[in-house]
């Protein structure tokens, strides 16, 4: 029997123990995306900060040499990590010839787009999850309703009576359940379509700043 004691706790504990499992899930699902969402916000302002740095920098000269001394920054900056692999390749052309030479270009270039598909997916690695919550808790609280409907069928047949209080408790389960399952699902899927926009804002400034980086090696 279900006992309801009011206010959003109250719903909870009074559910049934599907009705609980339910709701428990959806909120690791919940706390997951949140952590998520928190990790790429910080990931993605800092990438964009070294982006515009990094373009800043490379607007302002024409020597690769005064570039890679100028702009200075953590391995795991993709940007830096584009300037870096630019220069291991350089160093092992020019081992045998230190002069540049012109299809040595074409060799860089793809060096560059392989960096920037890694850095892509690195950039990507974990959005997949909240597209996952966005899909899936809708159904998950689908579940739960659908529970605590034929929970509320079961108690009418057992008493023998349609009273609100035999039904409402079952209702309310079905209730929370929808509710707890949008309240996850609605972030996470505003989150997903918020960072895949950056995350080709960012894919786009990679390519910026490899063009760049051939600009001034073709000088």
């Amino acid at each position: 029997m279900h006992i309801y004691s009011g206010g959003f706790l109250g719903l909870v504990t009074s559910a049934s123990l599907m009705a609980k499992m339910v709701i428990a899930i959806l909120f690791v699902f919940s706390i997951a995306s949140w952590t998520i969402m928190l990790m790429k916000l910080k990931q993605f302002n800092r990438v964009e900060r070294e982006g515009a740095r990094f373009l800043a920098a490379a607007r302002e000269t024409n020597s690769f040499g005064k570039l890679l001394s100028t702009y200075r920054d953590s391995p795991d900056n993709p940007f830096y990590k584009l300037l870096l692999v630019t220069y291991k390749e350089i160093s092992a052309k020019q081992k045998d010839n230190p002069k540049l030479e012109p299809e040595t270009l074409p060799l860089i270039e793809n060096v560059l787009r392989i960096t920037i598909s890694e850095e892509s997916e690195t950039l990507e690695r974990q959005m997949s999850f909240l597209a996952t919550t966005a899909n899936t808790a809708p159904f998950i609280g689908l579940f739960g309703t659908v529970w605590g409907i034929m929970d509320s069928f079961r108690e009418i047949g057992v008493r023998g009576t349609t009273s609100l209080a035999v039904v409402a408790p079952g209702i309310s389960e079905a209730l929370i359940a929808t509710a707890i399952g949008l309240a996850t699902a609605i972030p996470a899927v505003l989150a997903y379509n918020y960072f895949n926009s950056r995350h080709k804002r960012l894919v786009a400034k990679m390519e910026n700043a490899s063009m760049y980086l051939l600009n001034i090696l073709e000088k």
